[in-house]
């Protein structure tokens, strides 16, 4: 069944009840007491009730005059009054939908950048992952390097081993030809018997010597990979630290306004820390690398660099975490600003 409206008798039953508890009715409370009824259809049907109980009131002993213009001032004041508290509730529904529209904007908006973060923190865990495989790799590559390094000082050793070989079968040929002349009643037989000896014995040196040029021809080139594979790691490591440095300026903007921003600047902290044991564990790396010798001291130049890079990388990090957190505190102070004005407000619609 649908629902009838307000009809004048509820209306007079209503502002009676009001009457009887010694107070004035009103739109508002002839509202409340039915519990139902809009306030369009409510003012008039109130405004003809005041006429008629103002026209019931006894007026005996004044004169007409007098009361017709009481009873128009009282009606004048009535309507002056409920326009003025129309005006103020329509105020009242103006403002207050626009703090509900800042206050879904600001919710929005904190919404966004919650995302935000979590999206960076994703990209930042996954930059850490391709961080430690690179650190693997280059460790890898720094033990293959090594392994050449020691397969060329082995290659070097068998070279000078060789050459003292050769020396020594040029001794060996000196003496012979020292001893020549004491060897003349031999016969040619015996002459041709230790020239192919000495031939032969040439040959297998001509032979382990190109050996061994092979082997040192193989182990510089396997060198120079490791040099070149070496370079490529470390175009890595810096496109790796221009990325986080983006990563770090994104989660800078996207930060401004978050709520929850303590959190994450104790979450950087806590990284914060790791990150200079990390770096404590770099600087042990080069200084023995610094101590292994001049080879290695272009690549110690390198991590150093990228080191003093990281360093000031997270003391800006660490500066604009607290700057982010003055930001956060005077957000919440405006809005808690924000919050007592809206309370005054209502209060003083209040009737």
């Amino acid at each position: 069944m649908a629902r009838t409206g307000v009809t004048y008798l509820d209306i007079v039953q209503a502002a009676k009840a009001i009457k009887a508890r010694g107070e004035e009715p009103t739109v508002d409370r002839v509202r409340a007491q039915l519990g139902t009824g809009s306030k369009s259809t409510i003012a008039p049907l109130l405004k003809r009730w005041r006429s008629e109980s103002a026209s019931n009131t006894d007026s005996s002993g004044l004169p007409r005059d007098l009361v017709d213009a009481l009873k128009g001032l009282h009606q004048r004041i009535q309507e002056a009054a409920s326009k003025q508290v129309e005006e103020l509730q329509q105020e009242f529904l103006v403002q207050e939908k626009e703090i509900t529209s800042q206050l879904e904007e600001l919710r929005a908006t904190s919404n966004q950048q919650a995302a935000s973060i979590r999206d960076l923190e994703h990209r930042l865990s996954s930059t850490e992952a391709e961080k430690r495989r690179f650190k693997q790799s280059s460790q890898e590559t720094q033990t293959a390097l090594e392994k050449s390094e020691y397969q060329k000082q082995e290659a070097l050793q068998r070279i000078a081993e060789q050459k003292v070989m050769i020396e020594e079968v040029k001794q060996e040929n000196r003496d012979v030809r020292e001893h020549f002349e004491h060897f003349q009643q031999r016969t040619a037989n015996d002459r041709q018997y230790e020239r192919d000896q000495y031939r032969s014995a040439a040959e297998q040196l001509k032979g382990q010597i190109a050996v061994l040029t092979e082997q040192l021809t193989l182990s510089e080139r396997r060198f120079n990979e490791q040099e070149l594979l070496y370079k490529q790691g470390q175009a890595l490591i810096a496109e790796i630290n221009r990325e986080k440095q983006q990563l770090s300026e994104q989660v800078g903007v996207a930060s401004t306004e978050a709520a929850n921003l303590r959190e994450q600047a104790e979450e950087q902290a806590s990284e914060l820390k790791d990150r200079q044991a990390e770096v404590a564990s770099l600087r042990e790396q080069i200084s023995k690398l610094q101590r292994e010798g001049s080879s290695a001291q272009k690549e110690v130049q390198l991590q150093q660099s990228a080191l003093n890079r990281l360093e000031l990388e997270l003391t800006t990090t660490k500066d604009r975490l607290e700057q982010l957190a003055n930001e956060n505190r005077t957000l919440i102070q405006e809005k808690a600003v924000i919050q007592g004005q809206f309370s005054q407000l209502e209060n003083s619609l209040k009737p």
